[in-house]
């Protein structure tokens, strides 16, 4: 009889939303504006069953969605897409928070970090190579989103 069999176990990185390791489920996939899941919930087959979970999911996305048109929502999301230094997960944050100005989406999202002076902040993805997002751009697209949300029909 042999002694006991001592099996490797893979190691599992550990998740840590603060730089964006959310797990391997989440590595590609999409990301929905709550504005997106309000708009797939009220218009979902009238013959899906009437939930619990269903009525406090639409409550909850029609108190938090922030743009009342998918034409707004599209508009958003598309202007955020163009900037290449957002994930998909970082798009969806910003559209759905809305922050009045850069310094607020440095503080919600959580993959900015200060690099230099220059108030450049650099975006840092697990392992990846970084990538930078100034304050004024940064504000440009915040600013941007801002206006859209004002003059949504």
């Amino acid at each position: 009889m042999s002694g006991p069999r001592l099996r490797h176990r893979p190691q599992v990185e550990e998740e840590d939303a603060s730089v964006l390791k959310l797990g391997a489920e989440f590595n590609n996939a999409g990301c929905l504006l709550i504005s997106e899941v309000k708009y797939l919930l009220e218009n979902r087959d009238k013959d899906a069953p009437d939930t619990a979970v269903y009525n406090k999911t639409l409550e909850y996305v029609k108190t938090f969605a922030k743009f009342n048109t998918t034409d707004s929502a599209s508009a958003v999301r598309e202007t955020l897409r163009r900037e290449p230094a957002l994930t998909q997960f970082e798009t969806a944050q910003i559209a759905n928070l809305c922050p009045a100005n850069a310094e607020e989406a440095k503080s919600v999202v959580p993959r900015y970090m200060v690099t230099s002076s220059s108030h450049d902040y650099v975006i840092a993805y697990g392992n990846q190579s970084l990538v930078k997002i100034d304050d004024d751009r940064l504000q440009t697209l915040l600013q941007e989103i801002q206006t859209m949300r004002k003059f949504q029909t």
